[in-house]
C-alpha cells in the first residue's frame, strides 16, 4: 500500500511532467489535469501522424530517423522489413566499420585453419607471422594468384554485402561505393597483409564489382523480399542474411556486447479512449478532437539497454 503523502508527491510530480509536456506543445494543462485522472490502464500511444509538425521536429532531433513505436514494440534485433534511414547514420557506419577490424582476426583464424587449396598460404606463411613481414606486405602490392572463383566472384560478392551494409546505414550510392573500397582497403592492408601481400586487383574488383552487385543484383531482391505480405519464412531470411552478413552479425554483437543502447529524444502521446463525458472537453473541442480523446504531448528521452 503507498502512503497517502507518496500517492500526493507522485500526483503532483505527474501534474508537473505532463504541465511541461502540455507547455511545449501548446496543449491546455486541462486536458492533461483530467486525463490524468483517468485509469491510466486504459492509456495506449494516441494515432501518429508521421506529416504533422511535431514529427517533422522529431525527425530533425533524431537526424530523420524514425523513433516512434506503436503499441506493439519493434522487434528487437535486426530489421527483416523496412526501409533504410533518408540519412547517414554515421555513429552506426563507425561501429560497422570497429566491428569489421575486430571479425578480420576471427576471419584469419578460420583462413589459417584451412587447407592451402582454399586460403593459399602455405605452412611457412603460416609460420611466419611478423611485423616486418606485414609492412612488407603492405608496402609492395602484387596481382595476386589466388583462384578465379575467390578473385572475381567471393571478392566482388563481398564487395556487394559492404555496399548493402552502407546502404542500410542510409550512405547514398557514392558514399556506398566508398564505405564498400574503405573496408576492401581495411581488410587488404589489414590483418591479411600478415600472411601474403596486399592483392592489387582485389584493390579494385572488390568495390567495383561489389557496386554493380550490390546496387543491381541484391538490393532489387532485398527490396522485393521485404515487400513480400505476411510473416517472412526462413527462407526469406536466410537470403536477407547472405545479402547483409554484417547488418545481421553486427545486430547480434551489439545484443551480445550491450551496446544496443540509445538516447534519443521522442514524441510521445497518450490518450484515452473512455473518457466521461465533460473531462477535458473544452480543450479536445479547441483541437478538433473527439470530446473521448485527451492527447498529451512531449519529448521524452529514452534510454533502452
Amino acid at each position: 500500500m503507498t502512503h497517502p503523502g507518496m500517492r500526493r508527491l507522485i500526483r503532483t510530480a505527474r501534474s508537473l511532467v505532463l504541465g511541461l509536456a502540455c507547455g511545449l506543445c501548446g496543449l491546455p494543462p486541462a486536458a492533461a489535469d483530467s486525463a490524468s485522472d483517468a485509469d491510466p490502464v486504459a492509456w495506449s500511444d494516441a494515432t501518429w501522424d508521421p506529416s504533422s509538425p511535431l514529427a517533422a521536429y522529431a525527425r530533425f532531433l533524431n537526424h530523420d530517423t524514425a523513433l516512434h513505436e506503436t503499441a506493439s514494440a519493434q522487434e528487437a534485433g535486426y530489421a527483416w522489413r523496412g526501409a533504410p534511414p533518408t540519412r547517414p547514420d554515421w555513429r552506426g557506419v563507425g561501429r560497422d566499420v570497429t566491428y569489421f577490424l575486430g571479425y578480420q582476426f576471427a576471419a584469419i583464424a578460420v583462413i589459417y585453419l584451412a587447407p592451402e587449396s582454399i586460403s593459399g598460404w602455405d605452412r611457412e606463411q603460416k609460420e611466419n607471422y611478423s611485423f616486418d613481414k606485414w609492412r612488407n606486405n603492405v608496402s609492395e602490392p602484387v596481382w595476386d594468384e589466388d583462384r578465379w572463383w575467390i578473385n572475381y566472384i567471393l571478392h566482388p560478392y563481398w564487395g556487394g554485402t559492404y555496399y548493402i551494409r552502407a546502404r542500410e546505414r542510409g550512405l547514398d550510392r557514392a558514399q556506398a561505393f566508398w564505405y564498400s573500397a574503405l573496408l576492401s582497403t581495411l581488410w587488404e592492408y589489414g590483418a591479411e597483409a600478415l600472411a601474403e601481400p596486399v592483392s592489387a586487383q582485389d584493390l579494385v574488383v572488390t568495390p567495383v564489382a561489389g557496386f554493380l552487385v550490390g546496387e543491381y543484383l541484391f538490393s532489387p531482391l532485398q527490396k522485393r523480399i521485404r515487400a513480400k505480405p505476411g510473416k517472412l519464412v526462413w527462407t526469406d531470411k536466410a537470403l536477407l542474411f547472405m545479402i547483409d552478413p554484417l547488418g545481421v552479425i553486427n545486430e547480434e554483437t551489439d545484443q551480445l556486447l550491450g551496446v544496443k543502447t540509445t538516447l534519443q529524444w521522442q514524441p510521445i502521446g497518450l490518450y484515452n479512449p473512455a473518457l466521461p463525458d465533460g473531462m477535458g472537453s473544452t480543450a479536445t473541442a479547441q483541437h478538433g478532437l473527439p470530446r473521448s480523446m485527451a492527447p498529451a504531448w512531449g519529448l521524452q528521452l529514452r534510454a533502452d539497454w
